[in-house]
């Protein structure tokens, strides 16, 4: 019986983990992108939207995952430099923040935090040189131990964290690519939804994320048209003024795609627009040149 409720316990804790550490991101810039793949071959996209939210005096950066633009999520780096994410009004410690890395964290570096189900210990017990998108960094081999059970992250100061491993040394995930401070780095492919689920929403209108985002020459824009319509695709700039129109004219349903090339664009963040008869729906993006 005790074996049966360990297993149980280490289930429901792993499956906690996967989806509260799953979460936690640096460096912390808008517009920073980071593509994860779990053990079983789906992905994750994270981007920081916002950067300036507001509670409590406090200033905090907004992210986004997948291409849901409404919050997850927010998080900070404190002046103690620890990145820290905003739980709910129940996190036993002060303003609700749970400390998940140091910046410039060193070998020997421990922490401690306190989980409503109990306390948390993390340490940096190892760094090793190692390259990750041809670069040379440092790998900081981060535990985090309950007691009964332990997991391990590798994180960098220039990519946030690489890959996260259960007690027995299993990947659960790991960085694919990412977009940092404008620059692409690895493999940023994200499929938006699951085969199944991409014909459940065929039936309704749907304009998508542009991908990648930011971008520094070209993106890709995605809608679906539930049924044959009129259609305008529209550029805006920050200040409301129309840039430019991208489509225009009579379209089938399904899925269709549009790059915009940004030759003739300068920095900023851009609007746009996608217009039918009865459907408008708007999204922003940011170019980095």
């Amino acid at each position: 019986m005790k074996k049966i409720l360990f297993i149980q316990l280490m289930f429901y804790t792993q499956v906690f983990h996967l989806l509260i550490h799953a979460q936690e991101f640096s460096p912390i810039q808008f517009g920073n992108v980071w593509v994860y793949e779990f053990d079983n071959g789906t992905r994750y996209r994270a981007e920081i939207i916002d950067s300036a939210i507001f509670i409590d005096t406090i200033k905090y950066f907004g992210y986004g995952l997948n291409y849901n633009l409404q919050y997850s999520r927010i998080i900070r780096l404190r002046d103690d430099d620890f990145f820290v994410i905003r739980e709910d009004t129940t996190f036993p410690e002060p303003q609700n923040e749970r400390k998940y890395y140091k910046d410039n964290a060193r070998l020997g570096d421990s922490w401690q935090v306190n989980f409503s189900f109990g306390i948390g210990i993390y340490t940096i017990i190892d760094t090793f040189p190692t390259f990750i998108f041809d670069t040379l960094v440092t790998g900081k081999l981060l535990n985090e131990n309950f007691g009964l059970v332990e997991w391990d992250y590798v994180w960098t100061e220039e990519f946030g964290k690489l890959a996260m491993f259960n007690w027995l040394g299993e990947v659960q995930h790991y960085l694919r690519g990412c977009v940092i401070n404008g620059k692409v780095y690895g493999d940023t492919t994200f499929i938006t939804v699951s085969v199944e689920d991409e014909f459940k929403i065929l039936d309704q209108f749907y304009l998508s994320q542009n991908y990648p985002n930011p971008f520094n020459s070209s993106t890709m824009i995605n809608f679906i048209l539930p049924e044959e319509n009129n259609i305008v695709l529209e550029l805006y700039n920050i200040i409301g003024q129309k840039i430019k129109v991208l489509l225009n004219g009579f379209m089938p349903s399904g899925k269709h795609s549009f790059q915009l090339i940004a030759e003739e664009l300068v920095s900023g963040t851009y609007f746009y627009v996608l217009r039918t008869p009865g459907y408008t729906e708007t999204k922003k993006m940011l170019l980095l040149k």
